[in-house]
C-alpha cells in the first residue's frame, strides 16, 4: 500500500467514514486571506476530505414533524442529522486522523473544526455567521474542498451533493504538510438540473432562492464549477433560525420578523433580543426550516423515503 492508501484505508475501515478524498492545498489558494490552507498551516500540501452519511432514519424524522405534526420527532433530526451526532462525530475523527498522521507519517496535521463546532455564533455577535458575507466563520471552505477531491458538487441550494446521498451527508477535512497523491476535480454526471427540478425554490418559505434562471454565482474549484442561487441570507434566517412562531421546533419561539425581506438592522435588533436555545450546540439553531434540503431528490430521495413510505411529498409543488 501506498502511503495514500493508507491513510484512505484508515478513514473508510477504522473511522468509519462513507467515501473520502484528497485535493491540493493549493486548490483553496484563491480563498480570501486567512481561510487558505497556508494561513492555517504554513507548507500544507494536502487537504484530506471525507464523508459521513446522515441516517435516513434521521432523515425522515423532520418528516414526521414536518407532514404529521409531531414536533417530538424534530428532536431526533436537530440531534442526528444536523447538530450533536454528526458534527461530534466528525470532531473526533478528524481529530484521530491528525494524530494518526502525525504518529504514523511525521507530518503535522491540523483536523479542521466542522459544523457548529466552527459556526457557533457568540451572544454579542451582530448578526448570525452565515448572513452578509456568507459563511464567515468558516476555517476552510470544505464544499469546495470535497469538489476538489473529486466526492461530488454543490447544488443550486447551495448545499453539497454527492450521487449517494444527496445534500444528507457531512463534511469532514483535516489538513496536512503530507504530500498525497490528489484526486481529481469532480467531474462526473451533472447531479443538481435547478431548470428541470427547482424544488428547492418553490419550496422555500420566505423566497430565499430565487427560481432556476434567477441571480446565481459560480462555485469553482481547479477550473471546474458550477452555478448556484444567490440566496438572500436574510431571508432565510427568518426560516431557518425560526424568528416566527410559525417555524418554531419543538420549543415555541416568539414573532419578530413578521416579513421576509428584513434589513441588516432589522434581523440585528431581532437577533440581540432572540431567547438562547440550551437544547442546541450553538444556542441559535439554523435548522428549523431545511425544506431546501429534506426533499432535494439527488441521492434516491425517491427510492429512499416516498416509496419506503416515509414521505408523502410528490415533488410536485406550486412556488409558495
Amino acid at each position: 500500500m501506498t502511503n495514500t492508501e493508507k491513510i484512505k484505508d484508515y478513514v473508510l475501515n477504522r473511522l468509519g467514514m462513507d467515501a473520502v478524498g484528497i485535493a491540493p492545498a493549493s486548490a483553496l489558494a484563491d480563498e480570501p486571506a486567512g481561510k487558505r490552507p497556508e494561513d492555517i498551516l504554513p507548507g500544507a500540501k494536502s487537504i484530506i476530505v471525507f464523508l459521513r452519511r446522515i441516517p435516513d432514519g434521521a432523515v425522515q424524522a423532520a418528516f414526521r414533524a414536518k407532514e404529521d405534526g409531531n414536533a417530538d420527532a424534530f428532536s431526533a433530526y436537530a440531534a442526528y442529522a444536523r447538530e450533536l451526532t454528526p458534527n461530534m462525530n466528525l470532531f473526533f475523527m478528524q481529530f484521530r486522523l491528525g494524530q494518526y498522521i502525525e504518529r504514523s507519517f511525521g507530518f503535522a496535521a491540523v483536523p479542521i473544526p466542522s459544523g457548529p463546532m466552527q459556526n457557533v455564533t457568540s451572544s454579542n455577535t451582530a448578526l448570525p455567521a452565515f448572513v452578509g458575507a456568507k459563511r464567515v466563520a468558516y476555517v476552510l471552505n470544505s464544499e469546495r474542498a470535497a469538489m476538489a477531491a473529486g466526492l461530488g458538487e454543490v447544488g443550486w441550494n447551495n448545499a453539497f451533493l454527492t450521487k449517494e446521498y444527496g445534500p444528507r451527508q457531512a463534511i469532514g477535512l483535516v489538513l496536512t504538510r503530507m504530500e498525497l497523491e490528489t484526486d481529481a476535480p469532480y467531474a462526473g454526471e451533472k447531479l443538481c438540473d435547478p431548470a428541470s427540478c427547482g424544488i428547492c425554490a418553490k419550496l422555500c418559505p420566505v423566497g430565499a432562492i430565487p427560481a432556476p434562471g434567477g441571480e446565481s454565482e459560480n462555485i469553482g474549484v481547479c477550473g471546474r464549477g458550477c452555478a448556484v442561487a444567490k440566496i438572500n441570507t436574510n431571508a432565510c434566517a427568518v426560516a431557518s433560525m425560526a424568528f416566527r412562531s410559525e417555524f418554531s421546533g419543538k420549543l415555541k419561539v416568539p414573532d419578530q420578523i413578521m416579513h421576509n425581506a428584513p434589513t441588516d438592522e432589522e434581523l440585528a435588533e431581532a437577533y440581540a433580543k432572540k431567547p438562547l436555545n440550551h437544547f442546541a450546540l450553538g444556542h441559535y439553531p439554523g435548522y428549523f426550516c431545511d425544506l431546501c434540503t429534506l426533499y432535494c431528490p439527488v441521492g434516491g430521495w425517491k427510492e429512499r423515503f416516498a416509496d419506503r413510505g416515509l414521505s408523502d411529498f410528490s415533488g410536485e409543488v406550486e412556488k409558495r
